[in-house]
């Protein structure tokens, strides 16, 4: 079976704690560390995971489990990329545009 790597761009927010979501981000984000199969760069909007299809998207329902039943509301966006001929690319897409900001 073909393995199909994406990157995923996840934002996951609670409507109710009020204007700091920090201790809620941290928890999702704590969710994500917690696989290892999913590398993660933690970005002042969101997380950007990679990995394998299936496990992103066993993550994001992990993520859904663990909040919802202790919010009344929450909100997930997933924006993915998937490209065929590529890997590590949570790294690599941003150093090629560092690269050509050189030129």
């Amino acid at each position: 079976m073909q393995e199909y790597n994406v990157i995923c761009d996840i934002v996951v927010v609670t409507y109710d704690i009020g204007p700091s979501l920090s201790p809620f981000v941290a928890e999702v984000c704590k969710i994500i560390k917690d696989d290892p199969n999913i590398k993660h760069m933690l970005t002042p909007m969101g997380s950007i995971v990679e990995g394998n299809f299936d496990d992103v998207m066993s993550l994001v329902d992990r993520i859904f489990k663990a909040v919802a039943p202790e919010r009344e509301r929450i909100g997930i966006t997933v924006k993915m990329d998937y490209r065929r001929s590529k890997k590590d690319r949570i790294h690599g897409k941003v150093a090629s545009v560092e690269e050509k900001m050189k030129a």
